[in-house]
């Protein structure tokens, strides 16, 4: 039955090798004609480089020669695009049928320098893909980030099987570091292009798929995929090669346990590459490694083992020191195994108890860290409700501190403008005591005034009411219009103030908040500065800073108050020079509508010796 279902096999293979001959054959031919009779450049580039991958699987000698003399054409023509194809074509070619990945390692980054300026996104997706299989293969260097970049230029051609590829050889690198969720992740990708161009791609990708869910324990699923594969057998066009072809039909029929018609594909396909003049070693190895998982998976352990020093023989040949060392540690798994047989039985027990042992170990360590994560949980709920009470507390503090203050400081003027008014209705003012209890009035007034506003902008500051809205802002003008506005005050005290500040100089600030910030900066000073002071506006500039100062010679600081002085509830309101009453609310606003549109205020005084407050701006 196995020599008749054997010898037919041989029968369709030898058919099969003919029509695939003539195949090639009618296409070199083709091809040859059509490039004796190219006319432009760029055809006999796109025609030699079609033979070239023609003659790939069927004469590597051949395939060189016309992608040498694409080489020298491209080069002679100028035409880069089809220079950096022949460079990365030869340094395939050297990696796959020349083995020597050293050369093909030039070759393609040669191919990269030239594909990145006219970003030839398929040549360099190529090129990256040889750079990570060589990266992989010698144990050096970052897969990843080679597989990366292959996969990114994919993206970006229009070239389907470079993008499936990419995806494919990534799959393959995380299946043999043994992340496989990823590796299933990346052949999910390549089965979704594939599908929806070329059912033989879509197939090989389908049996990686398969391999991957048995790895993961997911027996059901590879075999329901299995089963949709092998009814698409009939489809197949055989586009990849008959090696390719035998073996992903073997790969199947392992899957679905037909191990018979399993072993005589692997076993022809070994057949036929020994008939070919160059026996391919890569193919040896795909060969015998399919045999030796076939063996295994029967507990055929002799054969297995016997493959797999065959096995370890290719790899040695190949001089791939990963793949030789895999292949030691893969042989003397099997000659365990071999050796072991017959204690299979308590070896399954064993690991039925380990595994319950692991996965109670697993219950009660997510039991604890979900204890711990809700423990944790309630710490910082906790935590934030205390925070939030003690920033109330606060608020709600400071907010008594300041209806005390405004309660005091405004019924003083509004019950001396009650008591001036009353004389004024019984004519009890002489007309020089008029004009003095309207001066003083008017400060008291403007006074109240300047509070007022104060508490309104705080109060909407603390809603988070107010939102800057930067614009070029003229600092000179704001500075004489505010100086202007408190010019009964600056008379009364005949204090002299200079602005020598440039009348071009700008800002980027909110200019609303800054009328507020120059205000109250100049009221500041003018209630601590004695009659006759002195007061002068400056700005200084560099790269990064604008830095505006207002200066005065006044009473000056004590020391131990500089601190609080930002501070509502902590500043201390101070009398003025002239009896001036305050709430401490303008500089605590100067410093919040400043911090609100990127800059910082600060302050040096000494008593008797006057205050400097200095603002800085971003120079943007």
């Amino acid at each position: 039955m196995f020599y008749s279902k054997s010898k037919f096999t041989k029968f369709i293979c030898i058919i099969f090798i003919f029509i695939v001959s003539l195949g090639y054959a009618n296409d070199i031919a083709l091809l040859k004609r059509d490039l004796n009779l190219a006319k432009t450049d760029t055809l006999k580039c796109r025609l030699l480089y079609d033979l070239g991958n023609v003659y790939e699987s069927i004469n590597a000698d051949s395939s060189f020669f016309y992608l040498k003399q694409l080489l020298g054409t491209a080069q002679h023509f100028n035409n880069r695009k089809y220079l950096a194809r022949a460079m990365y074509k030869i340094g395939y070619m050297h990696m796959y049928y020349t083995k020597d990945e050293t050369k093909a390692l030039e070759w393609v980054k040669k191919s990269v320098s030239v594909a990145k300026p006219i970003n030839d996104y398929f040549s360099l997706a190529r090129s990256y893909q040889i750079m990570g299989i060589f990266s992989i293969h010698q144990g050096i260097g970052t897969p990843i980030e080679l597989l990366n970049k292959s996969i990114e230029f994919a993206k970006k051609d229009t070239d389907w099987r470079c993008l499936n590829d990419s995806y494919a050889i990534m799959s393959n690198y995380f299946n043999t570091i043994h992340k496989y969720d990823k590796a299933r992740k990346f052949t999910e990708l390549a089965m979704q292009i594939s599908q929806k161009h070329d059912v033989d791609e879509w197939l090989n990708d389908g049996v990686e798929y398969c391999e991957i869910l048995l790895i993961q324990g997911q027996k059901e699923q590879a075999h329901s995929l299995a089963i949709k594969l092998d009814a698409a057998k009939h489809r197949l066009k055989k586009t990849k090669g008959q090696f390719i072809y035998l073996n992903n039909i073997g790969r199947l029929a392992k899957l679905l346990k037909k191990y018979d018609e399993a072993e005589t594909l692997f076993l022809e396909s070994l057949e036929n590459e020994k008939k070919n003049s160059k026996v391919d070693t890569f193919h040896l190895y795909f060969i015998f490694r399919n045999l030796e998982s076939l063996y295994v998976e029967q507990k055929l352990y002799e054969k297995a083992y016997g493959l797999s020093k065959k096995l370890t023989d290719v790899v040695l040949w190949l001089k791939e020191k990963r793949q030789t060392q895999n292949s030691k540690l893969e042989m003397t798994k099997l000659k365990a195994n071999f050796d072991l047989e017959k204690k299979e039985v308590e070896i399954a027990l064993l690991e039925t108890k380990q595994k319950q042992q692991r996965i109670l170990t697993l219950a009660i360590a997510a039991i604890a860290l979900m204890l711990i994560a809700f423990l944790i949980f309630l710490y910082q709920n906790s935590r934030k409700i205390q925070l939030q009470k003690d920033s109330l507390s606060d608020l709600n503090a400071t907010k008594d501190k300041l209806f005390a203050v405004l309660s005091h400081d405004l019924r003083s003027p509004v019950a001396s403008l009650r008591n001036y008014m009353m004389l004024i209705n019984w004519g009890a003012l002489s007309q020089k005591e008029f004009a003095e209890a309207t001066s003083r009035l008017n400060t008291q007034l403007s006074t109240v005034g300047n509070s007022l506003d104060n508490v309104l902008s705080w109060a909407i500051t603390q809603m988070q009411g107010i939102k800057p809205k930067p614009v070029n802002t003229n600092v000179f003008e704001i500075i004489e219009e505010k100086i202007l506005l408190l010019q009964g005050i600056i008379e009364v005290k005949q204090i002299s103030i200079k602005n020598q500040v440039s009348p071009i100089a700008e800002v980027n600030f909110d200019k609303n908040h800054f009328k507020v910030i120059i205000r109250n900066l100049l009221q500041n000073a003018l209630k601590f500065t004695e009659k006759g002071g002195n007061i002068i506006f400056d700005l200084e500039k560099d790269s990064v800073f604008i830095i505006i100062t207002i200066k005065d010679d006044g009473i000056g600081i004590a020391q131990e108050k500089l601190h609080t002085l930002f501070i509502l509830g902590k500043n201390q309101p101070t009398i003025g020079t002239s009896k001036e009453r305050g709430t401490g609310l303008g500089l605590v606003l100067v410093k919040e509508l400043t911090e609100l549109n990127g800059g910082t205020i600060s302050v040096e005084s000494q008593l008797g010796h006057g205050t400097t407050f200095s603002i800085r701006i971003p120079n943007v």
